[in-house]
């Protein structure tokens, strides 16, 4: 049996979170992001019930590439950082891999060692991200490189990547936007700018396809917008159990450091869960966790194993009872407000000791 600390993972919301998608960009293809472990929902078990779902999938290495595939899955899938070395040019051909192009050197590779079977490419340009891309005023010559190249199929297409779409009023959002369009008004192959935030925050920059990561896993990718607001629902609940119940006195402390001091004769719980577990370490006193149906607070120092929640809301709760730490309740966001982490974090920081379960079929 071992520790009741799990994740349930929702098929039925995730392909819910794709629908909402859809609906908000209909003219749009989806490139769904299964990097990083699918943002820690599983890339493999993600990948297999996105195939048929989406119109292509995004991950960030071919090693990934390889495994949907291996996988069993038939959705077109694009190495958007590209390849690292010339070998894997050929690999990626071979594979039907769709690469996207960032650095002179990547296009040396191309012109040094052409792969057998042609490539579906892109061109990232850096816009405002200061990341991966070639600076818009070198984008037209290497776009020319992969449009004269006969390794590459044609179109070719064109894509950056926003840096502030999660607050839609930063002044970069709009120097980005106008960077791209002066490159894509005189492209004629399929364009691509839209993350998470900005498919919900500039509808009118959806262009081709769009790039959903955090959206899909039912999270909001919008500063002060909540998921549920969104029409998205949360994917991943963390779920552990209370393992212990006890009263501690006025004036008595708990956890490391002796953070929280009792303001009175109250009921503690403690949960099988900490930051060995990927439950952020930085959660202040306060941040909700969710028994039953009421929210009470986290109190204390998160230990490695173990953390400390205050009982007096729940004062009937007893060892074995169930508790949320995030998910179906409790949005992941609201929670990683109360931390010095992201959403991002808190999901892709899940530690392998954590049981996975898939709540329903592929």
């Amino acid at each position: 049996m071992g520790r009741h600390t799990s994740c349930t993972l929702s098929t039925e919301n995730l392909r819910h979170n794709v629908a909402a998608i859809r609906a908000a960009t209909p003219r749009a293809k989806i490139m769904a992001m299964v990097k990083a472990n699918a943002y820690g929902h599983g890339l493999r078990s993600v990948g297999q019930r996105l195939d048929g779902h989406v119109d292509a999938l995004g991950v960030a290495s071919i090693d990934e590439a390889v495994a949907l595939r291996q996988a069993g899955v038939k959705s077109p899938i694009v190495l958007i950082e590209g390849v690292f070395t010339p070998e894997e040019l050929a690999a990626a051909a071979a594979e039907n891999f769709h690469v996207v192009f960032h650095a002179p050197i990547q296009l040396q590779w191309l012109a040094e060692h052409p792969p057998s079977a042609k490539l579906v490419a892109w061109l990232k340009v850096d816009t405002g991200m200061g990341r991966l891309g070639f600076a818009p005023e070198d984008a037209p010559l290497a776009l020319r490189a992969l449009e004269n190249s006969s390794s590459v199929q044609q179109p070719v297409g064109l894509m950056s990547h926003f840096a502030c779409a999660d607050t839609p009023e930063h002044p970069l959002n709009l120097r980005q936007i106008a960077a791209f369009r002066r490159l894509a008004e005189k492209h004629s192959g399929a364009k691509s700018i839209a993350n998470s935030a900005a498919l919900l925050a500039f509808p009118d920059q959806h262009d081709d396809w769009v790039r959903p990561g955090l959206a899909l896993y039912g999270a909001s990718p919008l500063a002060g917008r909540t998921a549920e607001s969104l029409g998205l629902r949360p994917v991943m609940t963390l779920h552990t159990r209370l393992i212990a119940v006890k009263t501690l006195k006025q004036g008595e402390s708990v956890g490391y450091g002796a953070r929280f001091v009792c303001p009175e004769d109250m009921p503690v719980g403690v949960m099988a869960i900490g930051y060995g577990d990927g439950y952020p370490r930085t959660a202040r006193d306060g941040t909700s966790v969710r028994v039953g149906e009421t929210l009470c607070p986290l109190i204390g120092r998160v230990s490695m194993d173990m953390a400390a929640i205050d009982l007096r809301l729940c004062p009937d709760a007893a060892v074995g009872a169930e508790v949320v730490l995030w998910g179906e309740g409790l949005p992941v966001e609201a929670v990683a407000a109360t931390t010095e982490c992201c959403a991002y974090d808190l999901l892709t920081g899940v530690q392998n000791r954590v049981k996975f379960f898939w709540s329903d079929a592929n």
